[in-house]
């Protein structure tokens, strides 16, 4: 089974790029395929000319990569840092121009036909905001459901499994190590699956 990881933030000298790392090594190397638009020199800017060409099925020469690897992932893991309430810009211009239409979801009218199905995703995220206070005042079910509406489902993604860290600003050493050991926890069990 092949995975596709979507990793938003714009450094890998993070703690997002610790949980990275804590999730990686423990991924069978050759299932995976990772993109770091944050980082790497991907153009995040979906212009008006690239979409129209997108509704004739015509695509730019850069996503000829991206497009196989999602079209060939099993599972697409998205993480990211959230940021006025979602993606970072980077992330969220490459989930623009990859999602393309005819490839992640098609119309009929404005109904959307999703062209995903069968994959499944998850979401490894940070917030400055602590988990309890993140909770309580509906922000998780807002952004998750926000997610999983507008551009999982939307495409035909299941979503699998959502992990969130908060308060990672502000929080002990102790707690972030407890943080990263959730995350190969999480890494653990992806592999299994990935491996099945």
């Amino acid at each position: 089974m092949k995975l596709m990881i979507i990793y938003m933030h714009p450094s890998w000298d993070s703690f997002n790029g610790a949980v990275y790392e804590a999730v990686t090594k423990h991924l069978p190397k050759e299932e995976v395929t990772v993109y770091a638009p944050g980082v790497e020199a991907f153009d995040p800017h979906l212009t008006w000319e690239e979409y129209k060409n997108s509704l004739n099925y015509e695509y730019a020469a850069e996503l000829e990569a991206p497009h196989r690897d999602l079209q060939e992932a099993e599972h697409v893991l998205f993480m990211f840092p959230l940021w006025w309430g979602s993606f970072p810009a980077s992330g969220k211009g490459f989930i623009d121009r990859v999602f393309s239409y005819g490839l992640a979801y098609e119309l009929e009218g404005e109904k959307p036909v999703p062209k995903l199905n069968g994959k499944k995703a998850s979401l490894v995220f940070t917030t400055g905001t602590p988990p309890d206070a993140f909770h309580e005042g509906g922000l998780y079910r807002n952004v998750v459901n926000n997610i999983d509406d507008h551009l999982l489902d939307f495409c035909g993604l299941e979503l699998s499994t959502v992990l969130h860290f908060g308060d990672v600003i502000q929080a002990s050493d102790e707690k972030r190590n407890r943080m990263l050991l959730d995350a190969e926890t999480f890494a653990r069990n992806l592999a299994f699956e990935l491996t099945e």
